[in-house]
């Protein structure tokens, strides 16, 4: 996948969104490059969605307690 980025500022103004700078794209792969850290592995994905889920239903479940009292 690649991105636009600007090497300057973007600025935002009746016309619509410029950049002050030159325009240059850039792929996913040099910006994790970048970062220095790589993508999300099949179980830190499944570890990252189990503990949203956990903490979804403990937010629902004391919502749920605290209507009750």
């Amino acid at each position: 996948m690649n991105f636009l980025a600007c090497d300057g500022t973007w600025t935002v103004g009746a016309g619509g969104i410029a950049c002050d700078g030159t325009m240059v794209t850039i792929t996913s792969q040099e910006i994790a490059e970048e970062l220095g850290s790589p993508a999300l592995t099949f179980e830190e994905t499944e570890l990252l969605i189990d503990a949203t889920l956990t903490l979804f239903a403990m937010v629902f479940g004391f919502l749920v307690i605290k209507k009750l009292l």
